[in-house]
């Protein structure tokens, strides 16, 4: 996004600087006592007004061609800076991630999709990677397995629920000792450092995941 708001910024200056030329090219064209007249290089066109009326008005016309062609890449330069200069839009699917499982949903901002990325990455994409299970290739981070789970795990709240005090698929048992959690943290020191945000935003990335290429995550690492 950064690259393409440079790009952006360098194309309106240039349009601008374009516009800009061509107007002060033809306000030389113009301008009174610049330049020799035609009468001076010809006393016969003196008595030729017609001819030096015919050529005020293609001045006069090149002019107005000039002035308009600098309005054109001024507005559109404008534009530009202006599109440029404004926050950009998140480059986030509009995808509404469950966050409970009454029907509540968000939408996640660009940064917060990143910052979730960045920590499933860090704490998780080691047995987790693509959203597939290394220790366990039959359950996955994939929509359905997540559904599937006791109790499901299909939304932030839940997972968030796992990450503090994660259980076997079917809820019975406690495996906080060879799951990463915050339960576990003594013996899991990346998750010493994990707020309940950070907790969040894991789970956010995830089912948005789930949501934007259900068709990959979830496969693990044949596809990426």
């Amino acid at each position: 996004m950064a690259c393409r708001r440079e790009v952006s910024v360098l194309v309106a200056l240039c349009l601008v600087g374009l516009g800009a030329h061509a107007f002060v090219v033809s306000s030389v064209r113009v301008a009174p006592g610049v330049g020799p007249s035609a009468a001076s290089q010809s006393p016969a066109l003196a008595s030729l007004p017609s001819l030096e009326a015919a050529a005020s008005g293609a001045e006069e016309a090149s002019c107005w061609s000039f002035a308009s062609r600098f309005l054109a890449g001024a507005a559109v330069g404008a534009f530009l800076l202006a599109a440029s200069a404004s926050p950009a839009r998140a480059d986030v699917d509009d995808v509404l991630v469950p966050v409970d499982g009454k029907g509540k949903t968000v939408m996640l901002t660009k940064e917060g999709l990143n910052r979730g990325k960045r920590l499933f990455n860090n704490a998780c994409a080691t047995c987790h990677v693509g959203g597939g299970t290394r220790t366990n290739q039959n359950v996955g981070l994939g929509i359905e397995e997540l559904k599937g789970s006791t109790p499901p795990r299909d939304n932030i709240e839940s997972l968030v629920d796992y990450q503090n005090n994660p259980t076997t698929y079917d809820g019975l048992k406690d495996i906080s000792e060879v799951h990463p959690s915050i339960r576990g943290a003594d013996i899991w020191p990346k998750m010493q450092s994990m707020k309940q945000s950070d907790l969040y935003d894991i789970s956010a990335y995830m089912l948005y995941m789930t949501a934007t290429i259900p068709e990959k995550w979830g496969g693990g690492k044949q596809y990426y």
